[in-house]
This record gives structure tokens, sequence and C-alpha cells, in this order.
């Protein structure tokens, strides 16, 4: 059973890390998409999400949009207590994220692509987090997330749009 946990999406942070994450996360649902010899794992972990990416089975590179404190030498840390838009982009892989108060979830073409999680209500609404996938070229996937947090008797949403493409990445970045 989940207990409901207050979380504040002005706590949360993204963090892209390259090679392995060191910070133990509670993972509480998962599906790995292989791409030849890339491996894209998606996780959910609470009301955020890690996206771990694995090249001939070594660690590359680790997205995570949470609110946790990630012991890391990060390639790039980006809070969000402004609740106001970023963008991070390195050759061949980027991640957009921004705020709303939309209430619409990610539409999916099957599910297969997709994890969601719903968790027990806060203030009477429900927090939920998505992770949509999808191939967009031969050697390109893109993700997007939804992360909704009740906040101040109101939905604050978290969208975040990211995209890898193996033959670009660069992994001495």
């Amino acid at each position: 059973m989940i207990l409901p946990i207050h979380q504040d999406p002005r706590d949360l942070a993204l963090t892209i890390i390259s090679g392995k994450l060191q910070t133990p996360l509670t993972i509480l649902k998962r599906h790995t998409l292989t791409l030849g010899t890339w491996h894209l794992n998606f996780h959910i972990i609470g009301e955020s999400h890690l996206v771990t990416i694995e090249h001939d089975q070594q660690p590359v590179l680790c997205e995570v949009l949470a609110c946790a404190d990630i012991k890391a030498t990060a390639a790039h840390h980006h809070t969000f207590r402004d609740l106001a838009s970023h963008c991070y982009e390195q050759p061949g892989y980027s991640v957009h994220v921004d705020f709303d108060n939309s209430t619409d979830t990610l539409a999916s073409s099957g599910s297969d692509n997709l994890l969601e999680m719903v968790f027990p209500d806060i203030e009477d609404k429900s927090p939920i987090t998505q992770i949509l996938w999808e191939k967009v070229g031969k050697n390109t996937l893109q993700w997007q997330t939804l992360h909704v947090y009740p906040y101040n008797n109101r939905l604050i949403c978290v969208h975040s749009l990211s995209y890898f493409d193996t033959l670009h990445y660069n992994r001495t970045t």
C-alpha cells in the first residue's frame, strides 16, 4: 500500500548524470526499451521519474525529475523553486520541463508505451505520474512525462519532453 505523501512541486529538481546513478531510489514501475545496442529504462519513482540509458550494458546517462536529494556529480542540476520552464540540451539529448494547471493526461497509442501510477488522494485530488515514449525515427526516441501535484487546493502539472538520438549522442559531454 502506498501512503499519501504531500510533495511540493517547488522542491522538484532536474538532475542529469553522465554514467550511473549512485543514489538508491524506490522504483514503483519500470519498462525497458531496446534500440539496437542501446537500452532505455523508464522508471516511476514516487511522484517522480527516472530514465536511465545504457549502451552495450554500460550506464551512459540518467535523467531524474524528483523531489529528492540526488547525491551525484551531475552533468546538469536545476531546481524549480520559481516553477518556471527550463530546457537542457547536449548533442543527441535534450529535455524541456514546464508547469501549468491543465488536467489532461498523456494520450497513449497503446498500453505498451505508457507507464502510469495514480497515488492516494491529497487535498481530495489524485497525484499522478505518467511516462509515455515513442520512436520518432530509426535511431531517435522521445518521451514525455506528466507529474500531477495537488498544491494549495489546485493541481500543478509538470510536463517534460525529452529526445534521445543514438547516432548523435556525445558520450564524452
